[in-house]
């Protein structure tokens, strides 16, 4: 049995912020690798929530909720688009604007855990909660991943 929507977000949040967390040090030798990596589970974590959660909620009359959501995510892609034209090299160029990224996402995981879960717990049940999860991990594999240059 699949697992609930709301703790696979939950566990993914945690995880991407632990991983912004670190980027934004100095002296990291492998950033490239890292900044990979974390887009390689930020970037299907967006598309399987745009893909499976939002709709869902938007049918349960949260339009506002998900349109702020959506929002959220676009300016999170300007700032990884940002930061994939910045050279892993460019120190002063990453420590710049990784706390841009970082800030970006600690909102928007803040409005989510806080708005956003607690309507969808008001909204949907266990079992849909459940299902939503299962419909959010296959949506995360089909996601298209772009490489930092």
């Amino acid at each position: 049995m699949g697992q609930n929507i709301l703790d696979l977000l939950r566990r993914e949040h945690v995880k991407v912020l632990s991983q912004l967390d670190e980027l934004q040090r100095r002296g990291i030798s492998d950033r490239a690798e890292k900044f990979n990596l974390m887009k390689n589970n930020l970037l299907p974590h967006m598309a399987g929530e745009e893909r499976v959660f939002y709709p869902r909620l938007g049918e349960r009359g949260l339009h506002d909720l998900v349109a702020a959501a959506r929002e959220e995510h676009t300016a999170i892609r300007v700032l990884i688009d940002r930061l994939n034209s910045i050279p892993p090299a460019d120190e002063g160029g990453w420590v710049r604007t990784m706390p841009d990224l970082r800030e970006a996402m600690r909102n928007h995981v803040d409005q989510e855990e806080k708005a956003v879960f607690a309507a969808a717990r008001e909204r949907l049940d266990n079992a849909e909660l459940l299902h939503i999860g299962d419909r959010f991990e296959e949506a995360k594999g089909k996601a298209h991943l772009r490489p930092l240059r």
